[in-house]
């Protein structure tokens, strides 16, 4: 009978599955431009979507995420969440982005806020969140511990860790860094698995 010999030897094993993105979207630059200030003026409360020196590079590097350019600073496989300080406008571009992709790519993103999550578990709904795209507007908002008949539950960990076995594509904003949120620290490694980081500089724009 023939020995079986090594099966792993010597180097860095390397995984035999393709990392595949989780969309495909079609968008001439021009056509992003007269989509995303449209979207941005929409959601403006009065006054105009002004374009720059604190919002420009963010919003074209989500042109380049979108249709997959390697000029985007990330990961193009992940998602991606946007943090910065309060009112800087990082949910209209983010809103914004979402109605681009809404209309070029070949999925649709699923908005929610972060507060909205424990009542979506309370309700028992939480099933269709667990692998569409989906966006998180104000993550670290949200209560950090609910009851669910009379089991304690922590909704966006709960959440996100479905989302990170299905390798759901996420989005999501942010007023808190990291080191501020009060997640567990193994939710803020999956939240960096999952998510490119976006920092939009600037103070509140209200």
């Amino acid at each position: 009978m023939k020995k079986l010999g090594n099966i792993i030897e010597s180097g860095e094993y390397q995984s035999v599955s393709k990392r595949i993105r989780k969309f495909k979207a079609s968008c001439d630059p021009e056509t992003y431009k007269d989509l995303f200030l449209s979207a941005a003026q929409d959601k403006m409360y009065g006054g105009a979507f002004v374009v720059d020196e604190q919002n420009k590079d963010a919003i074209n590097q989500l042109y380049y995420y979108l249709i997959g350019s390697p000029q985007f600073d990330g990961d193009l496989m992940k998602g991606i969440i946007m943090m910065g300080a309060i009112g800087n406008g990082k949910t209209i571009l983010i809103e914004s982005f979402i109605d681009v992709f809404n209309e070029c790519a070949d999925k649709i993103i699923t908005c929610i806020h972060s507060k909205d999550v424990a009542r979506v578990l309370t309700d028992q709904e939480v099933g269709y969140m667990n692998k569409r795209p989906m966006f998180f507007d104000d993550m670290g908002k949200e209560q950090e511990a609910i009851k669910v008949y009379g089991t304690v539950v922590h909704p966006m960990e709960d959440v996100f860790n479905e989302r990170y076995k299905n390798q759901a594509l996420t989005f999501a904003t942010s007023n808190y860094k990291f080191e501020d949120m009060k997640y567990s620290r193994h939710m803020i490694d999956r939240i960096r698995q999952m998510m490119n980081v976006i920092v939009l500089p600037g103070n509140s724009r209200r």
